[in-house]
């Protein structure tokens, strides 16, 4: 009895891989783009959207995950929506930074930054 080990090998065809070049190579193209213009604070942002972009078509085509269980893509797709929900946290945080209510305004008043000691000067302490 001769046992045939019978793998279905998934033979991704050329065009393929011709699109996923094509596709980084216009995401490089906006990335350079994105970098020769001054977006103000979303610069970061669209970087890391390109950026994400690219690392997903090199995932789902030269890592065969478009072609790989529904666990696997599930998988990587909500790393993504944890790793977006990460930044998002950061960057709220650094921009609220010096939000305050009005009723906060009320209740706490700002502080006066302390002035930096001026060399040669003495201390009042």
């Amino acid at each position: 009895m001769s046992q045939e080990s019978h793998h279905d090998h998934f033979i991704v065809p050329t065009s393929v891989y011709v699109g996923a070049l094509v596709a980084l190579l216009i995401l490089t193209v906006i990335t350079v783009a994105i970098a020769q213009v001054n977006f103000g604070s979303f610069n970061l942002i669209m970087a890391l959207l390109v950026a994400i972009m690219k690392a997903s078509v090199v995932m789902f085509v030269f890592m065969g995950l478009w072609w790989d269980d529904a666990f696997n893509r599930f998988a990587f797709l909500s790393s993504l929506l944890f790793l977006f929900l990460f930044f998002l946290f950061t960057f709220a945080d650094v921009w609220f930074r010096d939000f305050r209510s009005p009723l906060e305004s009320e209740i706490l008043p700002i502080k006066s930054p302390v002035r930096p000691a001026v060399v040669g000067e003495k201390s009042s302490h």
